[in-house]
């Protein structure tokens, strides 16, 4: 009888730390999948009236990016990319386009691998670590391919981390617009951490999360590379109101940041809001930072 109920009492425990540690990369999961994207999206943008090119080019690793490009009237003309932030692809950059196709930029929208119409796994999202590289991929294009010599990166949350991460290694990237972004993925996870979930089961979760994907926390920490960004400069937004990535992360991304750099807080701002409205309504301020910024170039 009594081992009976020692049994039952394990079976217990092992269930309930089974649902701990399960719910964690559950949720990732459903929280980093990539949004649908029809066939019908793949082929028009009914909101815009001006002319685009759908593109595609290749990853360092054999894949294939898809997305979408606003050329000029002057093909040599500099260029901005949009970076999407997680569950997201490249109609999350639409509406900044007008504006900056007003004000003489090109840009590039495009999808990281598995999102959009892109290559790749639904469910293979890193947090920075490969979208990184599908940013290296997407400048190479615009340098190599168009010949666009002049070319700027905008993003949003893991896009903001992607778009850092690759101007660290990459000088053709010749200024940065970070939004809502994070000092490493491990703080992030940590900030939004349920209460319920006890941290070393948490931290079981995350090694998960890394073997699953195929990579590392080490590959997605900001803070470590910032620095290398200048002398290009670099424009941090975030949100004051943001209840996911804490003002004490960008302000720490600020100060290991070398000049030239700005930091905007936008009041009121949640982490979605930073986005949306919030890069719309500064985008004057954004347009005067990149005709400040690549122009000398």
């Amino acid at each position: 009888m009594l081992f009976d109920k020692l049994i039952a009492l394990s079976s217990i425990f092992m269930g309930f730390s089974f649902l701990i540690t399960s719910g964690p990369l559950f949720g990732e999961m459903v929280a980093t999948r990539s949004p649908t994207f029809s066939s019908r999206a793949a082929r028009s943008i009914p909101i815009f009236d001006i002319p685009f090119k759908q593109v595609s080019f290749p990853t360092s690793d054999g894949l294939t990016l898809r997305g979408w490009f606003f050329p000029g009237n002057n093909p040599s003309a500099p260029a901005i990319l949009y970076a999407p932030a997680t569950h997201h692809d490249q109609r999350q950059g639409l509406s900044l386009v007008a504006p900056l196709h007003k004000a003489g930029f090109q840009v590039l929208l495009f999808s990281y691998r598995g999102h959009g119409n892109s290559d790749g796994s639904r469910i293979g999202f890193t947090y920075g670590a490969r979208e990184s590289q599908d940013i290296d991929a997407a400048v190479s294009y615009l340098s190599e391919t168009l010949g666009i010599q002049q070319i700027g990166a905008i993003g949003h949350s893991a896009g903001a981390v992607s778009i850092i991460l690759s101007a660290a290694r990459n000088p053709r990237i010749g200024a940065v617009v970070a939004a809502g972004t994070f000092t490493s993925v491990e703080d992030v996870w940590e900030k939004n951490r349920p209460a319920i979930f006890p941290e070393p089961l948490y931290r079981v979760a995350m090694r998960m999360f890394e073997l699953r994907k195929g990579f590392s926390r080490n590959e997605v920490r900001p803070l470590d590379f910032i620095g290398q960004i200048a002398p290009r400069p670099i424009l941090l937004v975030h949100g004051a109101s943001d209840q996911r990535i804490s003002i004490e992360q960008v302000t720490s991304l600020y100060d290991q940041a070398n000049q030239p750099k700005q930091l905007v807080v936008l009041p009121g701002a949640s982490h979605d809001q930073v986005r949306s409205p919030g890069l719309d309504s500064i985008i004057d301020q954004i347009i005067r930072f990149f005709n400040a910024s690549l122009q000398n170039l």
